[in-house]
């Protein structure tokens, strides 16, 4: 029981000791929301996981002598296997019709176990490949989800979850795919069916001083090597992913979170999948694991991050639960597999009596190109006569593409500013100015006249 809950719709916390749960601007909230539960709503925002997922549950709200309070609720209160709308109804047979179509055996809303499974559509394909399709456009509570995930698998079934929201509860907890369909008018032809979501590419990503991000195995720097991503994938439409699951050209893959917390799950192909496992056993979700050094076994990833003690913890969890659970952007895979560089990141360059690594004169080579650019896109920029005259004005599109050029450059100086190799120096100024002379400068190696400073 609590008495602070999340309202993900309003993105607002409600406060249940106030009589206006602190949001007078909401005046009749409480009547809305008492005795009408509604799944994927109200969250908890304490620090509550399960099996690192936030939440297991919804919260639903109760009066107890007059009172309100929140309580968990484990699975939707509200049946969840209502009459299935002309949406479901029309994917559910566009599905059973392309799997028919290419040749594979289709079963339709069947039972399991005594009927506390339904699937809505099963297509059994080449090489043992059985893939049960679970069809969920309404809302359904996260332990709903597991359950039947877990029934699936039981039954040698693999479940793919299809959902038309990029917030939809089985985004991650189990295999999954989404379209943006929302009126059962638009399910025609492959045409109108793109799949916007749940399909990954493995890309392997250079790790130099042209990508925005410090490297993220080292934690800072660039380590010139190559590091795995999950990019995802265009172009497919939902046909292509019926017959490719069918047929195993993609297959399952759940990829461990590793600070501990919700992991992911996607569709890749089997080359792609083996590239990335490199012999290791595939993780299980639940159980959060990293490679070992040498990639032998697996080992518990530390549960860190956003789970700290107060206002951090609110505030990581908010962050969770007001992100898009599908939010397109590729997954760094980087502690999984990574491909050690070499060139100029691990060549030290010598310059009179200092010896810099290597990475620091690509980060000071860097930093001058990107304060090219910046003043290249200054100088484009209409000029202040102009403006004050009213003859011109800058436009938003150049303002962003200004203060885009101004952050880079700011995030560069400060990588360069607290490299630890300027707490080995003593002269910080003739450091500075050897750095940037080995910066302009080709040659690995050259001498600094002594008496007067000159680099020869």
């Amino acid at each position: 029981m609590t008495y602070c809950v999340w309202h993900r719709g309003l993105g607002i916390t409600l406060d249940l000791t106030e009589a206006d749960l602190g949001h007078p601007e909401y005046p009749r909230l409480l009547d809305e929301i008492y005795g009408n539960y509604q799944p994927d709503l109200l969250y908890c925002l304490e620090a509550h996981e399960d099996e690192g997922f936030i939440c297991p549950g919804f919260m639903a709200i109760r009066k107890v002598n007059g009172r309100p309070h929140a309580m968990h609720v484990a699975k939707g209160e509200r049946p969840e296997t209502k009459d299935e709308s002309d949406l479901h109804k029309a994917l559910r047979e566009y599905t059973v019709k392309v799997a028919a179509g290419e040749g594979f055996r289709v079963t339709g809303a069947e039972g399991a176990e005594g009927g506390k499974r339904r699937t809505d559509v099963t297509v059994e394909g080449g090489d043992r490949h059985r893939l049960a399709y679970e069809i969920q456009l309404a809302a359904i509570a996260g332990g709903s989800v597991d359950e039947r995930t877990r029934s699936a698998f039981r039954d040698g079934l693999t479940p793919l979850w299809l959902v038309n929201n990029e917030n939809a509860i089985p985004i991650d907890r189990a295999p999954w795919a989404r379209l943006n369909v929302q009126s059962w008018r638009d399910v025609t032809d492959r045409a109108a069916l793109p799949v916007r979501g749940g399909i990954k590419q493995l890309h392997m990503s250079r790790c130099d001083w042209s990508n925005a991000v410090p490297c993220p195995r080292q934690g800072a720097g660039r380590c010139g090597g190559r590091h795995a991503l999950w990019e995802p994938v265009r172009g497919l439409y939902y046909d292509d992913v019926i017959r490719r699951t069918a047929t195993g050209e993609l297959v399952s893959l759940y990829l461990p979170h590793p600070a501990g917390r919700r992991g992911w799950h996607m569709w890749v192909t089997p080359t792609d999948k083996d590239e990335f496992l490199e012999g290791r056993p595939e993780p299980l979700p639940g159980r959060s694991a990293l490679p070992r050094a040498g990639g032998a076994g697996l080992v518990p990833a530390p549960r860190t991050g956003a789970w700290e003690a107060g206002d951090h913890l609110e505030a990581g969890l908010r962050g969770e639960l007001t992100r898009a659970r599908d939010d397109e952007r590729p997954i760094d895979a980087s502690l999984w597999h990574t491909e050690p560089g070499s060139s100029e990141f691990s060549r030290p360059f010598t310059v009179g009596e200092f010896v810099i690594p290597g990475e620091l004169v690509a980060a000071r080579r860097t930093f001058t190109r990107a304060l090219e650019h910046c003043a290249d896109i200054a100088a484009r920029l209409p000029s202040g006569v102009d403006i004050a005259a009213g003859r011109a004005e800058i436009s938003g599109e150049q303002r962003e593409r200004l203060a885009d050029a101004r952050e880079r450059c700011r995030r560069l100086a400060e990588e360069m500013h607290t490299h630890p190799w300027w707490e080995t120096v003593g002269d910080r100024h003739a450091a500075r100015e050897a750095l940037t002379y080995a910066a302009t400068h080709d040659t690995a190696s050259w001498t600094m006249r002594p008496e007067s400073g000159q680099i020869v």
